[in-house]
């Protein structure tokens, strides 16, 4: 097992929380023994800023929230650390080829702002929990009125997999489609993740990777699993992950986190 970690970052659906979206008394408790121990604590997660609050209150330790899979990081206060926009140019054109090569692809666009504008068709699997108010319109494009900081693609018939695979090979330079996390693919600035905003928080708080211990269950956490020192794949999670992983927890229905974390102390 590698040292005792100085930062731990952790996923929230299907690894922090359970899938009723709760967080157990156990988890709670392990995760704030670990900042008892001097550990910084941060989540990693695929959901917006407004989106993650909740947790952030109900933990009570948390120090940063990369939210978006990267695009923004914030502190458990709601202070805005840094936004990863991508430039008008990059968002119209990749919104563009979406349209062209995914037929009838519903368009959500995560504003800098916080706030969010969707096509009228475009459905999703979003967490129960969300508290999202989006404005709805017949063309989100045409209704940005400001910088972007991720578009959400709902691809219809074709599987999320598959959509990548079609438009990665032509995105606009400075941009990258990926998965989010959910069904929904993601489109991005290049080279934005869980990973590179860890890897920012980390520097700033002078802890090595090597130090760093995080917690995930999905493709979107690839970048971070790579950067770590220490990862752990839940057992629910995607089998590359669990492939890539130094340790596999129980479930998160099983409360896997605090089943490692537990352990870790112990030792």
């Amino acid at each position: 097992m590698s040292a005792f970690p100085e930062l731990i970052a952790f996923d929230m659906d299907g690894t922090l929380l359970r899938s009723d979206g709760s967080l157990s008394p156990r988890v709670r408790q392990a995760v704030r023994e670990m900042k008892n121990q001097g550990c910084t604590i941060a989540l990693a997660t695929g959901r917006p800023w407004k989106a993650v609050t909740d947790t952030v209150s109900v933990l009570g330790v948390v120090d940063y929230c990369v939210c978006l899979n990267g695009a923004s990081v914030h502190k458990a206060d709601g202070k805005l650390v840094k936004l990863n926009a991508m430039t008008e140019v990059q968002t119209r054109a990749s919104a563009q080829l979406a349209r062209r090569l995914i037929p009838d692809v519903g368009l959500a666009a995560d504003m800098a702002d916080g706030r969010h504008i969707w096509d009228e068709h475009f459905t999703h699997d979003f967490p129960t929990d969300f508290s999202m108010m989006p404005v709805r319109v017949p063309d989100a494009l045409a209704a940005l009125d400001g910088p972007v900081l991720t578009w959400l693609l709902d691809c219809k018939d074709l599987a999320p997999m598959k959509a990548i695979e079609v438009m990665s090979s032509q995105m606009p330079d400075g941009t990258e489609v990926r998965p989010s996390g959910l069904e929904t693919p993601e489109i991005v600035a290049s080279g934005i993740s869980k990973g590179s905003e860890l890897d920012a928080i980390a520097t700033a708080n002078s802890i090595d990777a090597s130090k760093a211990w995080v917690f995930g269950d999905g493709l979107n956490d690839l970048e971070m699993f790579s950067w770590a020192g220490h990862s752990v794949a839940m057992k629910n999670g995607h089998p590359k992950i669990l492939s890539l992983a130094s340790d596999v927890a129980p479930s998160h229905d099983q409360d896997g986190v605090a089943v490692v974390l537990e352990q870790l102390m112990a030792d």
